[in-house]
């Protein structure tokens, strides 16, 4: 069974020769609670998210849908959230079991995040290729 693809809408902001860009408004958890207008913790942010172009016809104003599907969804979360804790553990264990200052074991396990996404940052290009958004046109009746 194939799992729903996560989804945002939002708005065509430009188009290129070969991308689509559409701005998406994410909101955060809270933001659909009954007291969100009273509470001073939602959030909401604004995302230009390039998508390859697509085969319906579309001009820059229009309402679509972005897609992702659920697998490429964990596994950002996977490359995003997931394993940098591990790793960040992962290097204040091996500090702890060599008996470095806690300061310093801190500062490594900094500095191993710093080289994670330094990392990531160099190979995002590759990344761009396995984390395919697509546009779903909104039919409004």
């Amino acid at each position: 069974m194939k799992r729903p693809d996560i989804e945002h809408e939002g708005i065509i902001t430009g188009i290129s020769k070969s991308h689509i860009f559409v701005r998406i408004i994410q909101h955060s958890a809270c933001a659909g609670c009954h007291a969100a207008s009273l509470c001073t913790t939602t959030d909401q942010k604004e995302k230009i998210i390039e998508v390859e172009k697509c085969d319906f016809p579309i001009q820059i104003g229009d309402k679509v849908s972005v897609a992702l599907s659920t697998s490429a969804g964990y596994r950002a979360i996977w490359f995003t959230a997931a394993l940098p804790v591990i790793l960040i553990m992962l290097s204040l264990v091996i500090n702890e079991r060599i008996g470095i200052n806690e300061l310093y074991s801190g500062l490594c396990a900094l500095v191993v995040l710093a080289i994670y996404y330094t990392i990531l940052y160099f190979y995002r290009d590759r990344l761009k290729k396995r984390f395919r958004f697509f546009l779903k046109p909104i039919h409004v009746s």
